[in-house]
């Protein structure tokens, strides 16, 4: 073995390790590690009936998923055999015809997995979970295509460009401009997405949620309501941003009188988990872990075909990109999983009331149809919380242990 291969052994081994530590870091939680579940029946959040439609109505909503992943990776696979004649025919050098050869790449794939978007949404919109027209329903979709290409471009431009000047130790270079922009539209998004909800201003929960916030060290949160009334019926809330730009949305559904006070309260509690415990933050650290060695296996897998300084190569890298995301989602949904559960288990301990948290868990089976349980591959690929089911357990579990 020459000394040049034993050094690339070594510095591997040490990015390994440090991977290694630095994810064995961001896994740690609040939540015990050792809790034990019970084992409580579905029948405590829906009734038998409710539970088969739910049931029905997330299975084929997942049968769909398999359906729309699988032709988008047809598409991508299309888009490989056919690039380098699409390359040559565009001839605007060798980055400007990379960026065409990735936005129609794009468009290709959008059109692929639409039909399966498109029947998701009739399913939504016949169960009454769904209420906008199939014509908002396109344009949002249009929308999302619309702003997937301006990103890709952003993206493939730096790629690109930076490939033409360092060959096949791009990705050097790219990782942490990738993991930048990931920042700073972390920091932007909140603003963005502002537009057009209200403070949260109703009495007396704006109070509880202003010592939720103060109890749990996330002040000045910037809690929000947005009005979805007229899109869907589904009830929700999520926490956004970074420092100054931090905030939580509630969904005006979740103030429609569907919920009790309690349970619009525990939801407060859990998105101020997530900011006290800097889920977003942490989530942007497992970002760049993953990010890095996924633009190392295209940088890899590209090299063999002259690497992103051959335009014709961008479908692939494209294709290793949406293979590893797929690869990987047992990991990812994992690890949001086990936030969710942390920021539960805080809440619980912020109001101290699993009567709500399970009045809430259950309210949301009811109106969203959500599922109490999964399959097992469902749950693996597909579930980026725990079930409501198991999120009843919790709340059980934290009750014995706070008799």
């Amino acid at each position: 073995m020459t000394a040049t291969r034993m050094g690339r052994g070594a510095t591997l081994a040490a990015a390994a390790a440090l991977w290694a530590f630095l994810a064995s870091l961001l896994w740690r939680t609040k939540a015990p590690h050792a809790l034990r579940l019970p084992h409580l029946s579905p029948g405590l959040l829906l009734g038998p009936h409710a539970l088969r439609s739910a049931e029905r109505y997330e299975r084929l909503l997942d049968l769909l998923w398999v359906a729309g992943t699988l032709a988008t990776l047809a598409a991508l696979v299309a888009m490989v055999v056919r690039a380098p004649r699409l390359a040559r025919r565009i001839g605007l050098g060798r980055v400007n015809t990379g960026i065409v050869v990735g936005v129609v790449t794009l468009a290709v794939v959008w059109a692929a997995s639409l039909p399966f978007a498109v029947t998701a949404a009739w399913w939504e919109r016949r169960h009454g979970i769904l209420l906008q027209s199939y014509g908002a329903i396109l344009a949002s979709s249009w929308g999302a295509l619309l702003g997937n290409v301006l990103a890709t471009f952003v993206l493939l431009a730096v790629a690109l460009g930076l490939a033409q000047r360092l060959g096949g130790r791009w990705w050097l270079a790219a990782a942490p401009l990738v993991v930048g922009l990931a920042v700073l539209v972390q920091l932007l998004a909140p603003y963005l997405l502002s537009i057009g909800t209200k403070p949260l201003r109703a009495e007396p929960l704006a109070g509880e949620v202003r010592a939720l916030e103060q109890r749990e060290g996330a002040d000045r949160s910037g809690v929000r309501v947005d009005p979805v009334h007229d899109r869907t019926t589904s009830a929700n809330a999520f926490s956004v941003g970074l420092g100054p730009s931090r905030r939580v949305i509630f969904w005006d559904t979740l103030l429609d009188g569907r919920f009790t006070r309690g349970e619009v309260r525990f939801v407060a509690a859990h998105e101020l988990a997530h900011v006290a415990r800097n889920h977003i933050l942490k989530g942007l650290a497992w970002f760049a872990l993953i990010a890095i060695p996924i633009l190392a296996a295209v940088a890899f897998v590209t090299g063999r075909r002259g690497g992103l300084r051959n335009p014709a190569t961008v479908p692939l890298a494209l294709l290793t990109i949406a293979a590893a995301q797929l690869a990987l989602l047992p990991l990812t949904n994992a690890l949001s999983r086990r936030y969710e559960s942390e920021a539960d288990w805080v809440a619980l301990g912020a109001t101290r009331d699993p009567g709500a948290a399970r009045g809430l868990f259950a309210g949301f089976s009811r109106t969203s149809l959500q599922d109490p349980t999964s399959p097992g591959w469902a749950h693996v690929l597909l579930d980026d919380h725990p079930t409501p089911l198991q999120r009843v357990e919790m709340a059980a579990a934290w009750k014995a242990r706070n008799r």
